[in-house]
């Protein structure tokens, strides 16, 4: 499999942290990372809530850039359309953040990205 590009999705929960920490074995064999951080409003413009993760995965030596996007919209089709653009070769996250009955009635991006990924996904909970 080819690594050239990781997307990290990162929403700075404990499912996020858990899956850069499962995908460390592949993170330290890509050659750039995205750290992307979708917001759902404008008004979350002056938080940076994926530069602490960013840090951190600089000081193990890796090619990271921070990434943050507004999306008022579907957050799944939002990281797979960066990931396009991007030109991503993976695409690590956490799953299922919220209670499995929110995700069943509202939707979320973990569902949508199992519906439709375009990449290899490494997801954890």
């Amino acid at each position: 499999m080819k690594l050239d590009r990781t997307l990290i999705c990162w929403d700075g929960s404990r499912t996020a942290a858990r899956a850069i920490g499962d995908a460390m074995p592949f993170l330290v064999r890509t050659k750039s990372i995205d750290v992307l951080s979708v917001m759902k409003s404008e008004t979350a413009r002056n938080e940076l809530p994926g530069a602490d993760i960013a840090r951190h995965l600089a000081r193990h030596n890796l090619k990271v850039d921070f990434k943050r996007i507004v999306a008022n919209e579907d957050i799944g089709n939002t990281i797979l359309s960066a990931a396009a653009d991007l030109d991503s070769d993976m695409i690590v996250m956490g799953g299922y953040g919220h209670s499995r009955l929110r995700e069943f009635v509202l939707g979320g991006a973990t569902r949508a990205i199992l519906n439709t990924m375009t990449v290899p996904v490494l997801m954890s909970h």
